[in-house]
């Protein structure tokens, strides 16, 4: 028996968009995780950047990052130590690159 989100990922519409948004969770994550390593708050990632506290909150609550701009996650990043690095896969490339990236870090 599958589970509801196997099911609605037979869809290509909504697999489409379900991947597209795990995209941007996972760096919603990284940026969480920076802020928690560091002990920092959106406060002090708004003092940090000059990016104002409500945008902060809104790019990371709830999945909001999709909408933020490429130079603002790289503020983000920035502040944090962190280096953001903007490439573009094809499918293949993605398929082939994307998992042994994720091991790597995973395991760094």
């Amino acid at each position: 028996m599958k589970g509801m989100l196997n099911q609605k990922l037979e869809n290509p519409k909504y697999k489409a968009g379900f991947e597209h948004s795990q995209r941007f969770f996972k760096l919603e994550v990284q940026i969480l995780l920076a802020l928690e390593d560091r002990g920092w708050s959106y406060e002090d990632l708004a003092k940090a950047t000059g990016i104002h506290r409500q945008n902060i909150w809104r790019d990371l609550k709830n999945g909001g990052l999709h909408k933020a701009s490429l130079d603002r996650v790289a503020h983000y990043a920035e502040a944090l130590g962190l280096h953001a690095y903007h490439f573009l896969l094809n499918p293949k490339q993605e398929r082939k690159i994307l998992p042994r990236l994720e091991k790597a870090l995973i395991a760094a």
